[in-house]
């Protein structure tokens, strides 16, 4: 399998791979884009198609087509390498996995089988009548039941347990999958976590279940009427949407996700005739959820039960959609508590909400001028305060002009007065950036050495003057370091590193597939230019490298004097002067 999966990898081609998920830009000899795991106005992702690898210098994930896919996608190593395999045409032998792979594999298997059991109680059990009678009175016929994977938790302590011991699974890998509790702290025993609920299987795009959700039927039960498995190996709760397998193909076929709260929610949609809806699990979306529904769609239409006006989480919700350039609107669900209920009782009429959603700014100042009076003092006071804050944050200029003028008409005032406020918003919030930036800077930033390497490596034959204008000591960073040294090592028998490349030891790999990633001016693929900027960078780097072997001898020079050791006082002084005066001829 190992063979199989460099075949799969020689054969992909990570550049075609990569754009089929988001737009490239050719820059010099690699490929720049957006990254698509976190917000960025400036590409930041690069992509080497002579090294076959990617890297994000603003998040710093990175790897080969397989953790793309694994990342993109939320899949396993194994799913990835599987639908890999079928776009290139290698057909795979059996794979088994191993280690931290393994594991989840093992809890892929735990859940997918927990799934079974839970499904044949709701569907053909007699303890399950309980929670068929609650679908029922809830108008949710038994087809949707079964396209949504439901399932019937039974009022008891230890079924499912039981259920999956018999079938060869340990304890302490159905902990794992977090659907057993420990009794105490030393887990000597175990209880079933989810007991007389609905449950809602909760899968990633593909299908796979990877946690559960379950709803309590008894609405006199005190406990909290829903509980989600735990966060595990398998399981992030914040990196999924109930429903997305069901829905992904039809939010690309209308370019539009209908973005709703809960299960019922997603399934009332569905008896509706609207199949491109998924639920957030909570108004609050994250990083990873934006992430996957902007590679989806570029319109979203949200459809929450609370005020987003008044909802901080979901205000950022919708500035991280903003960023990532998504329409978004708002469903105005009107006398209706929930989309859950607007389905059930006017179908009809959830469907003409959707198609007359609000643009989200319409909607914000739409609800602020209802909960706050427009011609009072204090009313134009709350309502500033709440929709100012919004409108700094719009990324797009002429759209921020058009809801800076609406917001002046509505509080009759003049525009110039709220274009300054909404412009002192944008200055503070561009300083906040740029403070973040700068702490962050120093983390994802090049640093000279490994510059004038990627700079080196640009071109195909060794300029051997270069080389030996640097020693290896002159690096600080120590894989630039042990890079130099085998470059300075090879050049007795080979001038061409492409190569000599071909042979790099294992350890020097890694390093190595960063240099390429580094963004290289497609200027320097002129010599003469090329030239001129590796000698300019390859004397700042000796002159560090003379810089810090001046402090070093300084340190000992203190040290000598401070023994009164006159003999190496004398040997320091006379190196320290020699340093010195060599570092001001460089």
């Amino acid at each position: 399998m190992v063979d199989q999966v460099a075949e799969v990898k020689n054969k992909a081609d990570i550049v075609e791979v990569i754009s089929s998920y988001i737009p490239l830009k050719k820059t010099g000899r690699n490929f720049a884009a957006l990254c698509p795991f976190h917000n960025e106005k400036t590409p930041s992702f690069m992509i080497s198609p002579e090294r076959q690898v990617f890297k994000c210098f603003g998040c710093g994930e990175a790897g080969d087509v397989l953790t793309f896919l694994q990342k993109v996608e939320g899949w396993e190593f194994r799913e990835a390498l599987e639908e890999l395999a079928k776009r290139v045409g290698v057909k795979l032998v059996s794979f088994q996995a191993t280690g931290v792979s393994g594991e989840k594999e093992k809890l892929i298997s735990i859940n997918k089988l927990a799934l079974r059991f839970y499904k044949f109680l709701l569907n053909e059990h007699p303890v399950g009548a309980r929670a068929r009678r609650y679908l029922d009175k809830r108008s949710i016929p038994k087809a949707l039941w079964e396209k949504f994977d439901l399932g019937y938790a039974p009022n008891d302590w230890e079924k499912l347990s039981g259920f999956l011991t018999k079938h060869s699974f340990g304890l302490a890998d159905i902990a794992k999958a977090g659907l057993i509790i420990g009794r105490d702290a030393r887990e000597s025993s175990y209880y079933d976590r989810f007991r007389n609920r609905l449950i809602f299987p909760l899968k990633d795009s593909r299908g796979t279940t990877l946690g559960f959700s379950g709803r309590l039927i008894d609405e006199g039960d005190k406990t909290a009427k829903y509980i989600n498995s735990p966060q595990t190996s398998i399981f992030n709760k914040s990196a999924l949407f109930f429903g997305l397998d069901l829905a992904r193909g039809a939010i690309r076929e209308k370019n539009e996700a209908i973005l709703v709260e809960g299960e019922f929610d997603v399934i009332s949609a569905h008896k509706a005739g609207i199949e491109n809806v998924v639920a957030s699990k909570g108004t609050a979306l994250t990083d990873q959820q934006v992430a996957i529904l902007s590679r989806l769609t570029e319109k979203v239409a949200i459809g929450f039960d609370a005020d987003l006006a008044g909802d901080a989480a979901a205000r950022r919700g919708i500035e991280l959609l903003d960023l990532a350039g998504a329409s978004v609107k708002v469903v105005k669900l009107g006398k209706y508590k929930d989309p859950d209920e607007f389905c059930q009782k006017d179908p009809h009429g959830f469907k003409e909400a959707i198609d007359g959603a609000l643009n989200v700014y319409d909607y914000f100042l739409e609800s602020a001028s209802r909960r706050f009076d427009p011609k009072s003092v204090e009313g134009q006071k709350n309502i500033g305060k709440e929709i100012l804050p919004i409108l700094s944050k719009i990324s797009d200029d002429l759209v921020r002009a058009h809801y800076i003028d609406k917001l002046a008409k509505i509080l009759n005032l003049d525009i110039n007065l709220i274009a300054s406020a909404v412009e002192r918003k944008v200055a503070n919030l561009y300083f906040e950036i740029q403070d973040k930036s700068a702490k962050s800077f120093s983390k994802t930033t090049i640093g000279a050495q490994e510059y004038f390497l990627a700079l080196f490596i640009s071109r195909e034959e060794i300029e051997t003057q270069i080389v030996s204008q640097l020693l290896p000591s002159d690096f600080e960073n120590e894989k630039a370091r042990h890079f130099w040294q085998w470059v300075r090592g090879i050049i007795k028998n080979s001038k061409n590193l492409k190569k000599a490349l071909k042979k790099l030891p294992d350890n020097l790999s890694e390093f190595v597939d960063h240099l390429y990633l580094v963004n290289i001016s497609p200027a320097f693929s002129e010599r003469e230019l090329w030239a001129k900027e590796i000698v300019k960078i390859a004397r700042r780097i000796k002159q560090e490298s003379l810089k810090r072997r001046l402090q070093e001898i300084s340190q000992r020079l203190k040290a000598a004097q401070e023994k009164s050791d006159m003999r190496e006082v004398t040997i320091l002084t006379k190196k320290f002067d020699e340093t010195a005066k060599y570092l001001e001829t460089i």
